[in-house]
């Protein structure tokens, strides 16, 4: 019986030791482990783009040239010479009033200005005869200037019954149909010239000194979502709004396509101090009181190297880099409370970075209200 159980003693002790054996072994190797495993960061190329300042209004947009097609006597509408929407140039009837009368009378007074030409070439082969007075032939020749001026005057009159375009340009809607009474001022159509837009917009006259003539400006509208049109300055307004402190400023936007029409509401972006320059995303950077870092991934063997940076202008979600960076190089821009200067990591994705067209650095202001 004492034999069993100094045996089973024994066995106990020898399993205890086995256990303890592999604990210990177990301990040993858990460090070695972890220092195998890189910590993951998520990083973004530094990116060179386009950076400027820029002061924000709203502007209205208005065609180059825009007129009400109308007349300006009284009469019935005879021909439309135009549909809706139609391309015309200059010079191109696009309605005829009333004037069968006129052209009758015009043609009377053609008649009479051959049969005067006719009579006073007579009369100058009788005056070098001597066979008339040199009072006759000056009547005569009165007679055929006065025939004449009033073949100019009918002539006018006609033109004043038909209307033509005064300037290239699209017309508009038609307001009356043929056989109407077109009384003086009556719109017939509209006529706009939009192969560029003039857009007119106020800014706080704070910022008139970055204002001038050929600045260049940027311009969306809600109803064309997407479309940025570029344009510059055409004039400055010499007078400030004494309300509210605010000057007109005339932009032309080109306009080749058509798609903006007069009295669109476009927010326009006036831009100054246009440059090229680094731009990250301002989730990668570190501030520690007025210096700014980042953590810059060595290509060759996925070192982090922090390195002081030089910050410009801020939008959010983005942020000028003026030195201390290059284009191309990695920065981290997830896990970077997770690491350290010096330390090797793993790089699990490249992230994209900010647009490719850079960066609205906008001023500390507000935008300018509608004019």
């Amino acid at each position: 019986m004492k034999k069993r159980l100094f045996l089973s003693l024994g066995l106990l002790c020898l399993l205890a030791g086995a256990v303890y054996f592999g604990a210990s072994h177990l301990r040993a190797e858990k460090p070695s482990a972890k220092a195998a495993v890189l910590t993951p960061v998520y990083v973004t190329l530094a990116k060179e783009g386009r950076i400027y300042d820029s002061v924000e209004a709203l502007g209205t947009a208005n065609a180059t040239e825009s007129v009400d097609v109308t007349t300006n006597v009284s009469d019935l509408l005879r021909e439309i010479r135009f549909t809706d929407g139609q391309q015309v140039k200059k010079g191109d009837v696009i309605a005829v009033l009333e004037q069968r009368e006129l052209l009758a009378q015009l043609a009377a007074a053609k008649a009479r200005l051959e049969q005067e030409n006719r009579e006073l070439a007579r009369l100058e082969g009788l005056l070098r005869d001597k066979a008339v007075p040199r009072q006759d032939y000056d009547q005569r020749q009165t007679t055929l200037e006065i025939t004449r001026r009033e073949v100019e005057e009918i002539e006018a009159r006609i033109a004043y019954r038909t209307v033509p375009a005064p300037f290239d340009g699209v017309v508009g809607v038609r307001m009356i149909s043929v056989g109407a009474l077109v009384q003086p001022g009556q719109v017939i159509t509209t006529l706009d010239d939009i192969s560029s837009i003039k857009l007119d917009f106020t800014v706080p006259s704070t910022f008139m000194s970055s204002l001038a003539a050929g600045g260049a400006i940027e311009a969306e509208a809600d109803a064309l979502a997407g479309r940025v049109f570029r344009g510059n300055i055409e004039s400055i307004n010499t007078r400030v709004d004494p309300v509210t402190r605010a000057v007109l400023v005339r932009a032309v936007l080109p306009n080749p396509d058509g798609q903006l029409r007069p009295g669109l509401l476009l927010r326009v972006k006036l831009i100054k101090s246009e440059r090229r320059g680094i731009i990250l995303p301002e989730e990668s950077i570190l501030q520690r009181q007025q210096n700014h870092y980042v953590l810059v991934v060595s290509e060759e063997d996925s070192k982090v190297e922090e390195r002081q940076v030089g910050v410009g202008a801020r939008l959010p979600g983005r942020v000028e880099i003026t030195k201390g960076l290059a284009a191309g190089e990695r920065v981290i821009m997830r896990g970077i409370n997770r690491v350290r200067n010096g330390q090797t990591v793993n790089v699990a994705e490249v992230l994209p970075g900010v647009p490719e067209w850079g960066a609205d650095m906008l001023p500390d202001a507000a935008p300018a209200q509608e004019p």
